[in-house]
C-alpha cells in the first residue's frame, strides 16, 4: 500500500499487518455495503433545508464513499466537485478536496485561493487533512515557508495555526517530528518547531528548545521568562497527557516536577488525564468522562473510572469496538459508584455529546443501556424481554422500547415515529443494514441523519478505522494514498 510505505519513510508510528490490510482494501469488509448505503443517505440533499442547517456529515460520508467504494480518482474528484458547488456544501469540503488531490492539482488549488478578509495567509483555511498531505505527500516545503512568512507578518495568528498543524501531524513518531521541527526552525517557522517538539513522546528536545529560545536576543516570554516557560510546559503536558504513548516517568525532571505541582487547586490531575487518554480510540466515552470530570471537579473520574475501564479492555473483558454499548454501560455504573445514582444523572444531564448533536450525555447513555438489555431478546437468545435496567433514568420510555423489541422480533411493521428507537435496537442486535433501512424512512429526518452518521463511524471502526484522529477529541483526518 503506497500510502503506508510513505508513512514508514516519514517515520509514522507502525501499523499492524491486520490493520494495514484492512486499510488497504476497506471494500472487502463485510460491513462495507452498509457503510456505502449510509453514505448515500448522508449525501442526499433535503427537499427543504431546515432553518440554520449546515452539512456536518457530508464530508465524512464522501470520504467513506471514496474509500469503501474504491472510486477512481476521476470519480472521486467529480463527487467532491459536485458537493462543493452545493448551496449548503459540507463544512470540510475544501479540506477534503485538498487532501484527496494529486500533488499538481493540490498546488493549483492552493495557488487559486485567496486569504480571508483581515488575514495574511491561506494556511488556516486548508484544514488538518490538507496540512498532513502537504507534509507527507508533498514534502512540506511550501507549508513551512508559507508559515514562516506568515509568522513574520502576523505572529499571533501564525502561532495559532502552527499549534493546529502540529496536532494534525501528531501521528509522526519522535524521529520524524524532530526532523520536521529542525526543518521548520531552519525555515523560520519557529512556532511550528516548538509545537512539534511539544508532541514528542519524550520532551527532552522540547525542553532543550525552550533553553535556546530563552537565550535568544528577544526571547518569546519577554522579561517574565519563568512564567512563560512554566506555562509553555504546562500546555504541552496538557496535550501530551491525552496521548496513550506518553509516559510521564520518562520525561525530564522539570516536566515531571510541573506534573506533580498543584493545578486547579488540587494535585494529581495529570494521572487522571492520562487514564482518560488511553480510552480515546473509543469515543464518545472519553469525551463524556472528560466533561464529567471538569463539571464535577472530581479527578476520580479519570483515576478510578477510566483506569478501571482500561483494565477491563486490557483483560479483554470489554470489547469497545464490537460491543461499544457494554463499554458505555460499564462507564455508567462506575460513575454511579463515584457520584451516586442521582449524582450521575445530575452531571450527565448538563452537557451534550458532540458525536450526537442535540442529545445530552444522559440520553446517550440511556439509549446504550436499553439497547444492551434488549438485544439478546431480539436476537432470540432469551425467551422474554428483561426487566428494566436499574441504570436507566426515570424518564426513559422503557415499556415502549420493550413493545418495539417484541414487534421487531415478530417481524411487525414499525411506524415512522418509532423507527429511530427501533433502529437503535437493531444495531445492538447485530442488524445494522436493517437498522439503516428504518433510519432512512424515520419521520425525524435530522435525528436520523445524525444516527446514520454515528452508525457509519461505528461500522468503520469495526472495518478499516479510516476516520481516525491524530489527537484525542479532534476531528477525523482524511487520509489517501498518493495518486
Amino acid at each position: 500500500m503506497r500510502w503506508l510505505r510513505i508513512l514508514v519513510v516519514f517515520g509514522i508510528v507502525s501499523i499492524s499487518p491486520v490493520a494495514a490490510a484492512q486499510q488497504d482494501k476497506p471494500k472487502t469488509c463485510s460491513y462495507a455495503p452498509t457503510i456505502l448505503a449510509a453514505t448515500d443517505f448522508l449525501l442526499a440533499e433535503p427537499a427543504t433545508f431546515p432553518n440554520f442547517w449546515r452539512d456536518r456529515v457530508g464530508d465524512d460520508a464522501a470520504y467513506l464513499k471514496i474509500r469503501y467504494g474504491d472510486l477512481s480518482y476521476v470519480e472521486g474528484s467529480a463527487l467532491l466537485a459536485r458537493l462543493e458547488k452545493r448551496s449548503h456544501p459540507p463544512l470540510r469540503i475544501v479540506e477534503l478536496r485538498l487532501a484527496y488531490a494529486t500533488r499538481p492539482d493540490r498546488a493549483a488549488m492552493i495557488a487559486n485561493m485567496q486569504p480571508l478578509p483581515n488575514t495574511k495567509s491561506i494556511v488556516s483555511q486548508l484544514g488538518e487533512s490538507a496540512w498532513l498531505a502537504l507534509v507527507i505527500e508533498d514534502g512540506g516545503d511550501w507549508l513551512l515557508n508559507e508559515l514562516a512568512r506568515w509568522q513574520t507578518s502576523d505572529p499571533y495568528n501564525a502561532s495559532l495555526a502552527a499549534t493546529a498543524i502540529a496536532k494534525a501531524l501528531a501521528d509522526l513518531d519522535d524521529e520524524a517530528k524532530f526532523n520536521l521541527a529542525k526543518r521548520a526552525e531552519d525555515a523560520g517557522a519557529t512556532s511550528l518547531a516548538l509545537q512539534l517538539l511539544a508532541l514528542k513522546d519524550n520532551l527532552t528536545d522540547f525542553v532543550s528548545y525552550l533553553d535556546r529560545l530563552s537565550a535568544a536576543p528577544r526571547p518569546p516570554g519577554g522579561s517574565n521568562q519563568k512564567a512563560w516557560r512554566e506555562q509553555t510546559i504546562r500546555e504541552a503536558l496538557y496535550e501530551e497527557n491525552f496521548r496513550p504513548s506518553f509516559d510521564i516517568s520518562a520525561q525530564p525532571e522539570e516536566v515531571q516536577a510541573l506534573d506533580r505541582k498543584t493545578a486547579w487547586g488540587k494535585a494529581g490531575w495529570g494521572e487522571a488525564w492520562r487514564a482518560i487518554g488511553h480510552l480515546v480510540k473509543y469515543s464518545p466515552v472519553p469525551e463524556i468522562l472528560m466533561t464529567s470530570m471538569y463539571l464535577s471537579g472530581d479527578r476520580r473520574v479519570g483515576t478510578v473510572v477510566a483506569a478501571e475501564l482500561n483494565a477491563q479492555i486490557s483483560a479483554k473483558r470489554l470489547d469497545p469496538i464490537d460491543d461499544p454499548d457494554a463499554l458505555v454501560a460499564s462507564m455508567a455504573y462506575r460513575l454511579d459508584d463515584t457520584f451516586g445514582r442521582r449524582g450521575r444523572d445530575g452531571v450527565l444531564g448538563r452537557f451534550g455529546v458532540s458525536e450526537m448533536q442535540g442529545e445530552t450525555a444522559e440520553e446517550f447513555v440511556d439509549r446504550a443501556l436499553a439497547r444492551l438489555a434488549l438485544a439478546p431478546f431480539v436476537e432470540g437468545k432469551v425467551a422474554g424481554p428483561p426487566p428494566r435496567p436499574g441504570g436507566l433514568t426515570t424518564s426513559f420510555p422503557w415499556e415502549k422500547w420493550v413493545d418495539l423489541a417484541r414487534a421487531l422480533k415478530g417481524g411487525k411493521a414499525i411506524s415512522p415515529e418509532d423507527r429511530l428507537a427501533a433502529a437503535d435496537i437493531l444495531i445492538s442486535a447485530g442488524r445494522p443494514a436493517d437498522a439503516l433501512t428504518l433510519l432512512k424512512t424515520a419521520s425525524d429526518w435530522k435525528t436520523a441523519l445524525l444516527r446514520t452518521h454515528a452508525l457509519a463511524r461505528a461500522l468503520d471502526r469495526r472495518c478499516a478505522g479510516l476516520l481516525g484522529r491524530a489527537m484525542p477529541f479532534s476531528q477525523p483526518l482524511y487520509r489517501f494514498e498518493p495518486r
